[in-house]
């Protein structure tokens, strides 16, 4: 029972924890475009496509990831017999 309490924190911590890093990567994400948008300079706008460029790489890493644990994980059933 203790350790059932104590996986369920575990995996509610990971959740919260990924998902406020995540929300923060969307908002930078929306900034950046949101800065693509506004500005008249070229080179300006190359540097903020760049660092928009490597914020969606790292999301689309982090989807991975997240899609392999998931995947990785064995199916819980229970067990009648």
């Amino acid at each position: 029972m203790v350790e059932e309490k104590t996986l369920a924190r575990t995996l509610l911590h990971s959740f919260i924890s990924w998902h406020f890093r995540s929300r923060r990567l969307e908002d930078r994400i929306r900034e950046l475009c949101a800065k693509a948008v506004a500005t008249t300079e070229q080179v300006e706008l190359n540097a903020i496509l760049e660092h928009l460029s490597a914020a969606l790489h790292e999301q689309i890493e982090r989807l991975r990831k997240q899609m392999m644990q998931d995947h990785m994980r064995p199916e819980r059933r229970l067990s009648r017999f």
